[in-house]
């Protein structure tokens, strides 16, 4: 056997190496791409909902200087608490949606509660992405 053996077999093996490592980055940054989504989709949503929140909080100050029964105050404040309930689980579960069931693994949330726990440990980062977004 000749030496040209030698030079195709190391010219295999870099091609073999450089694919390997080339798809494990792919990978992370596929990952990292999904998780920065995801933030930014919960950080939407919480915004959303404070919105929600304070335009309820106006409708209820509204009605009390309106002079409205507080039957009616009570039922307003009913069906919105239904209307949030359902605004913040159906956000929820369209972002999980969003995503193959391949990446459930790395997805640390499945309600609402734990997409805000994992949206405030993941708070700095996210200050700093719309931080660079307003830039």
């Amino acid at each position: 056997m000749g030496e040209w053996w030698l030079y195709v077999l190391v010219f295999v093996f870099g091609y073999l190496t450089h694919k390997t490592f080339y798809f494990f980055r792919s990978i992370r940054l596929s990952i990292s791409l999904i998780r920065v989504s995801q933030l930014i989709s919960l950080a939407v949503l919480a915004a959303s909902t404070e919105n929600f929140y304070y335009s309820h909080t106006n409708r209820i100050r509204r009605m009390k200087e309106n002079d409205e029964s507080e039957e009616n105050i009570r039922k307003t404040r009913r069906a919105f608490n239904k209307e949030i309930a359902m605004y913040r689980d159906k956000g929820v579960k369209e972002i999980l949606a969003q995503h193959p069931k391949f990446y459930d693994p790395i997805v640390p949330f499945d309600d609402w509660k734990s997409a805000m726990t994992y949206l405030e440990q993941n708070r700095t980062y996210v200050k700093q992405l719309i931080k660079q977004a307003e830039k």
